[in-house]
């Protein structure tokens, strides 16, 4: 039973009924969502306002979102308040800018001040290489540099992150991708936060308090306070730990979310910010829905299939930011309400919340018709309630063009594996 804001219960079903197991995959599958945000939000940014539009936005929202994220990983995890180069590894060990799989990345400390890490195989690089050598510079050179080192600065402003080598590669074949180095210099001019990071401080979401439960079953580790691992899996942290590690990856998600959202306002107006978060969440919250059916084992062929996604789905978790309900109203229909919570009291007015907010529900009708083809979603008239129903009376219709953009990517293709030994642990 939870509590939500403004004193509404309701029944849900809580992260915390998952074992290690499945919250560690769970935890790469929320990783991979911020990916395919990625993907279907910069599409819509190139078809509405040309290819100059990514660089500028991509790297204001990756600079606004990820200082705030680290610190508050940081915080959770335990490793908070040390300004090393292993405080910074363990933070992008835990952040959805290196999705593990997609990423196969490698850390390596050498001092407190110096380390280097290595990616084996980069999925966005097998993404943007058919696109040819510029589009690779783009990605790899002018919108890495400014967002490595934004990162850093949450954990020391005299990091600095330098490559070794990086694409495009020479030869075509070259592994490891790419190669940095991590230096912490005392003597450097230490480097300012971001604007559009310390704006994205001052909302609710920056600021939401997490609870954390004891674990029911045993192992793993609590917190990564001790040693880091050259490549960390999920599965080495606790049933507990990783509750935490999922709702963290959710709060990352609505981060970059709202800090995209933010800039698209800032360079192209807030009816253009609206437009791309709608396809973006329409895109990518059916694919998602897609492979959360998959991960709980269900068909996709009924309604109550349609409200066990929407009660996990990382697109209203976590749910002391969410205050969601879902209500089964008949054997083919539910309703789904928003009741007052954080995310409708954001002063800003960004994030996926604004969307609905406004009467644009297409993201939601691609979430429901990523679980079933056949959901319908349609506002309910309630006077001041964020309210629809749901149905599965609609036509199984062709995929929208967002979607078929989620899934013409080596992102949709790739398949996590489980490191079920380390459950032992």
């Amino acid at each position: 039973m939870l509590i939500l804001a403004g004193g509404v219960t309701m029944t849900a079903h809580d992260l915390f009924e998952f074992d290690r197991l499945k919250l560690a995959q769970l935890g790469r599958e929320m990783m991979l969502f911020s990916q395919f945000n990625s993907r279907t939000g910069y599409a819509a940014l190139r078809m509405n306002h040309g290819d100059e539009a990514y660089q500028v936005i991509a790297i204001d929202n990756w600079m606004g979102a990820s200082p705030v994220y680290t610190r508050r990983m940081q915080k959770a995890m335990g490793f908070a308040g040390d300004s090393s180069v292993e405080t910074i590894f363990k933070g992008l060990q835990l952040e959805c800018g290196f999705t593990h799989q997609y990423f196969d990345v490698r850390f390596a400390v050498q001092s407190p001040e110096q380390g280097r890490f290595w990616l084996k195989s980069c999925g966005a690089l097998l993404e943007t290489e058919p696109r040819g050598p510029d589009a690779v510079r783009t990605m790899c050179h002018d919108i890495e540099d400014p967002t490595f080192n934004a990162t850093a600065v949450a954990t020391n402003p005299r990091a600095r992150m330098t490559p070794v080598h990086r694409p495009p590669r020479v030869p075509s074949n070259r592994v490891p991708h790419c190669e940095w180095l991590v230096h912490i210099d005392p003597q450097a001019m230490p480097l300012a936060e971001p604007e559009s990071a310390l704006a994205m401080s001052a909302t609710k979401l920056a600021c939401i308090v997490l609870e954390r439960s004891h674990s029911n079953t045993s192992g793993g580790l609590e917190d990564y306070s001790g040693e880091m691992h050259e490549q960390l899996h999920l599965e080495q942290f606790s049933q507990s730990a990783l509750s935490v590690i999922c709702r963290e990856l959710a709060v990352q998600v609505h981060l970059l979310i709202t800090a995209m959202m933010r800039s698209v306002a800032a360079h192209y107006g807030e009816t253009a910010a609206l437009a791309v978060a709608e396809f973006q969440m329409a895109g990518s919250c059916w694919v998602m829905s897609e492979r959360l059916c998959r991960w709980l084992g269900l068909s996709g062929s009924g309604i109550d299939d349609v409200i066990r996604v929407l009660e996990i789905h990382p697109a209203f978790q976590p749910r002391e930011y969410w205050g969601l309900e879902v209500t089964r109203t008949a054997a083919g229909s539910a309703r789904l309400r928003l009741h007052d919570c954080p995310a409708l009291r954001e002063a800003n007015g960004y994030g996926w919340q604004a969307l609905l907010k406004a009467g644009m529900h297409e993201g939601l009708t691609g979430l429901v018709r990523g679980v079933c083809a056949r959901a319908r979603v349609t506002a309910c008239g309630e006077h001041g309630s964020l309210c629809w129903d749901i149905s599965l009376d609609g036509a199984d219709d062709e995929e929208p063009l967002t979607v078929q953009i989620a899934k013409g990517t080596v992102l949709y293709q790739t398949r996590l594996r489980d490191r079920v030994q380390l459950l032992q642990m």
